[in-house]
C-alpha cells in the first residue's frame, strides 16, 4: 500500500512538472509539491520552482508567478486568497508566503523570510484559548477573512536574512529591510529600515 502512494505521488510531481514546462514554458522541480488545482497557477516563461518547495492552494485560490522568477528549494507557498511574484524576483530557500500577498517585480527575499498577512486572534475573548477564539470567529462570521490583512511589497526590494513582514504592512519601491527586521508597520519607498520592529536608519537616496 505504501508502495503504491509512493509511486502515486512520484508520477503526480511528474506530471505537474511536465505540465507546467509544455504549458507556460517554466521548469517545477518534480520533487516539489504542488496541493492544489492547476488551472489556479499561472507561471511565467523560464521561472523555476526549486526542489522540496510545497504549494498549497485552497480551491478558490490563485497563484500569479511573472516571468524569470526563481523559487528555491524548501521554499512554502500557502493561500486561500491570491498571492502574486512579480517577474525577475527571486525567493531563496525555506522562505515562507501566506494569504494575501502581492510582491512586485526585481525583489530579492533572503532564505528564511517569513511573510504572512493572516493571525490568530488572543483578545476576542481573551478567556477562551486562541483556538476556541478562532472557532467562535468562524460560527459568528463564516470564515478567518476578517484575520486577513493582506501585504503589498513594491518592486526592487531586498528583505534579508530572516525578515517577518507582518500583516496589513506596505513596502514601497526600492526598500531594503535588514537582516532579521520585524516589520510591523508601512516602510517609505527607497527606505533602509532594521531593528525588531524595524525602524528607519537610512535612504538609497
Amino acid at each position: 500500500m505504501r508502495i503504491r502512494h509512493f509511486r502515486r505521488v512520484f508520477i503526480v510531481r511528474w506530471l505537474a512538472s511536465l505540465h507546467f514546462a509544455l504549458r507556460d514554458r517554466a521548469r517545477v522541480h518534480p520533487e516539489a509539491l504542488i496541493d492544489g488545482n492547476w488551472k489556479s497557477m499561472e507561471l511565467g516563461r523560464g521561472t523555476k520552482i526549486g526542489r522540496d518547495t510545497i504549494i498549497t492552494l485552497a480551491p478558490e485560490a490563485r497563484l500569479f508567478v511573472g516571468p524569470a522568477v526563481w523559487i528555491s528549494h524548501g521554499v512554502e507557498i500557502e493561500t486561500a486568497a491570491m498571492i502574486s511574484v512579480g517577474a525577475g524576483t527571486s525567493i531563496q530557500r525555506r522562505a515562507t508566503i501566506n494569504g494575501s500577498v502581492k510582491i512586485g517585480e526585481g525583489c530579492i527575499l533572503a532564505p528564511n523570510v517569513f511573510i504572512s498577512s493572516g493571525t490568530h486572534p488572543f483578545r476576542e475573548i481573551p478567556e477562551l484559548t486562541i483556538r476556541e477564539q478562532e472557532r467562535f470567529i468562524r460560527e459568528k462570521e463564516g470564515s478567518l477573512d476578517s484575520l486577513d490583512s493582506p501585504i503589498e511589497i513594491g518592486p526592487d526590494c531586498w528583505l534579508g536574512i530572516n525578515v517577518v513582514v507582518c500583516p496589513g504592512v506596505r513596502i514601497g519601491k526600492g526598500v531594503v529591510i535588514g537582516a532579521n527586521s520585524v516589520v510591523t508597520s508601512d516602510v517609505e519607498d527607497f527606505s533602509v529600515v532594521a531593528g525588531m520592529p524595524a525602524r528607519k536608519i537610512g535612504s538609497r537616496f
